[in-house]
């Protein structure tokens, strides 16, 4: 929700008349009477100055709310005011209880900021730690050696400290100051933290002239409200209310990462918070920073990223070459883009900002804007229509549904065939293909540069369907072993795993070792045809000893692994589940039995359906003379399922389990 004009409005936009503000108050009241009394502190040993941390706090052994907690944030402090300079001050001071040698990073910690042109800066860093040493509270400061500054970019440096004697048991307390020049200002309020928070405080104080909007997100109400603070802003014959915007909560819950979950931090209770304009009518001054898609795509028309666009295609012989060819349309577009990623080697630098597309292809390298933006050249060059994918990877979290260029980490490329159908793609990775991407870039929400409004999203998450075929056709001896060979065929999303791990092995008799070991058999021959494209056929001869005893045979009912364990076992959930990609999967098994042996048990054929349909598994098996024939399959058709749906997933994938882990049993009879 936003904020409206009112003196004391709560996060879901609600204007309140004087009865519900005093039924609010009392609520209010009760709820934190109600918290004080349930948290069992000793309130008055704590308080949030520096250098003020309590024996009690240095001897505490968990938090009796978690007591699985590896961590506690006993403060988690945060002042922001504008000032007269026009600059934004802002302090922060954290206080952490370490429990478990598992959290000891917490004592490692990097603040980043923009550095070009002086536009943010990082002073005032200090910070100590406590241990209870022979009884006795010992406080250990942090020498100013342990602060340093690395520079990341042209415009992004971080100010990295580690604090001394951290150990299980710790209390480390840190703080520092920052000078924010941009008057969009600090925008990101993260409340809910990895381990919980006992007291969490933000104060924002700004002067009534400037217009701001709150949007909130993750799972768990916040407490914040709006006063007119004491204080005046003075500018120079005039004075101006402030506004102060609170943020105050305690005894905040942990939120852990769960399986199959892309970023939990797109699930950690916060507020953004954006500066929409600017007011001042003495000095008439009237400017509008609400964003909007249409601002953000015309400042980065503006930028390197818009100027570079209209760049000479540095690859023009090799692309008029191309396009002279007689092959099909996406033939063409492959050809662009393994010309592009086999000749520019990718940094590892997802940066927003090309540089000039000429000194790239002379250096030989770049980040990922400026080999996507050769590409995307190349591409015209070639003759298609393409646009720029602006996104964020999955492990970054998703971009927000309010316009946000501070968000945006990079972009690919989407090109248009005379039909008008899209084809993604990204020129830094040599594994990729034609909507074949890293699944880091198989985002649910990205922006389409230079269109507006909610036309722009972009989903990703299903661009291609993915298959895992297997068909095995194996023998059982006389005397009990297996051998056989199965074909195995890999497209789209699953051959690009398969390439990954192949071009990540040492060699590749480590890879068909890996292969063997993933199969539980005995490898005699193993070869691949496709590899590096976007179907991979893998051929696989190979031996088996299954379990025996006296006369019985004990094989799986897919021969080969197919799902040992149940990825979601645990009872509960809290977040929605993220699959990686849609997928379909078969196994088909033609087992050659022996003269003298009869199928004595085998699993029952089983057919599942859960999620509304969207998952589906089946089973079943028939003797075709002396073989038996199963076949097994899994289809995944989308890949986010709400917390509601996890019951279905935890049931079905748990029958898939128990199936796999099954055996049929072979019996020899006179």
């Amino acid at each position: 929700g936003k904020f409206a004009s009112s003196e004391y409005i709560p996060i879901f936009e609600k204007r309140i008349t004087n009865n519900q503000l005093h039924n609010d108050m009392k609520r209010l009241t009760l709820i934190l009477l109600t918290a004080i009394l349930s948290v069992h502190l000793p309130a008055q040993n704590l308080t949030d100055k520096f250098g003020k941390v309590s024996e009690w706090e240095a001897a505490m052994t968990s938090y009796d709310k978690d007591p699985e907690a590896e961590a506690l944030y006993i403060y988690d402090k945060r002042d922001l005011a504008f000032m007269n300079d026009f600059r934004y001050d802002y302090n922060v001071y954290v206080r952490i209880k370490i429990f478990s040698k598992n959290a000891l990073d917490l004592a490692d910690v990097e603040i980043p900021f923009m550095s070009a042109n002086s536009a943010e800066s990082v002073s005032g860093v200090a910070a100590n730690t406590y241990n209870i040493v022979n009884g006795k509270l010992v406080k250990t400061p942090m020498p100013k050696q342990n602060i340093f500054t690395e520079k990341l970019s042209e415009n992004l440096s971080v100010v990295k400290f580690s604090l001394p004697e951290v150990r299980e048991g710790s209390v480390i307390e840190y703080k520092y100051n920052m000078k924010v020049g941009s008057i969009v200002g600090i925008s990101d309020f993260t409340i809910q933290h990895r381990n919980p928070v006992l007291h969490s405080m933000v104060d924002i104080r700004l002067p009534e002239f400037i217009g701001y909007s709150v949007n909130s997100r993750g799972g768990y109400y916040l407490n914040m409200l709006k006063e007119k603070d004491a204080r005046v802003f003075s500018l120079g014959n005039f004075t101006y209310g402030v506004n102060h915007i609170y943020c105050h909560n305690d005894n905040i819950p942990s939120l852990r990462d769960e399986p199959m979950v892309w970023c939990l931090d797109d699930y950690l209770a916060g507020f953004d918070m954006e500066i929409t304009g600017i007011s001042i009518p003495e000095a008439k001054i009237y400017e509008d920073f609400a964003s909007n898609w249409k601002n953000i795509n015309e400042t980065l028309e503006k930028t390197n990223l818009g100027y570079y666009q209209s760049s000479r295609n540095p690859f023009k012989e090799e692309v008029a070459a191309i396009r002279a060819k007689d092959i099909t349309e996406t033939a063409k577009m492959r050809e662009v883009l393994k010309l592009v990623s086999g000749r520019i080697r990718f940094n590892g630098k997802a940066y927003l900002i090309p540089d000039s597309p000429a000194s790239v292809v002379k250096k030989g390298s770049g980040s990922m804007a400026d080999i996507n933006n050769v590409l995307s050249i190349a591409l015209k060059d070639c003759g298609f229509k393409n646009q720029l994918i602006l996104l964020k990877p999955r492990f970054e979290g998703r971009l927000p549904f309010f316009p946000s260029l501070q968000k945006i980490s990079s972009f690919i490329v989407r090109a248009s065939d005379s039909e008008g159908n899209h084809y993604y793609m990204d020129a830094t990775d040599k594994d990729s293909d034609l909507n074949v991407l890293s699944p880091e870039l198989l985002v649910d929400k990205a922006r389409v540069y230079k269109v507006d409004g909610d036309e722009g999203w972009a989903d990703l998450s299903a661009l291609v369907r993915n298959s895992d075929q297997m068909m095995i056709m194996a023998t059982v001896e006389e005397n009990g072993d297996i051998n056989g060979r199965f074909n195995r065929m890999l497209t789209n999303q699953k051959a690009y795993t398969f390439n990954h791990q192949h071009d990540s092995a040492k060699s590749e008799e480590e890879f068909i070792e890996k292969v063997a070991k993933d199969s539980g058999v005995q490898v005699d021959s193993c070869t691949f045809s496709g590899v590096g494209t976007a179907r991979v056929v893998e051929t696989v001869h190979f031996r088996k000893n299954p379990d025996k005893a006296g006369n019985l045979i004990y094989i799986r009912p897919t021969l080969v692994p197919f799902m040992t364990s149940n990825p979601f076992s645990d009872q509960i959930r809290k977040l929605p589940v993220e699959f990686e990609t849609i997928e379909n999967n078969s196994l088909q098994l033609t087992l050659a039995i022996p003269d003298g042996y009869t199928v004595d048990e085998i699993p029952g054929a089983c057919n599942y359906t859960g999620c509304g349909g969207d998952v589906q598994f089946t089973f079943f098996h028939k003797m075709v003379g002396n073989n038996l024939m199963t076949r097994l399959t899994l289809n995944i058709n989308r890949v986010i399922f709400s917390v509601e749906e996890y019951s279905d997933l935890n049931q079905l994938f748990g029958k898939i389990a128990e199936l796999s882990n099954s055996r049929i049993v072979l019996k020899k009879v006179n």
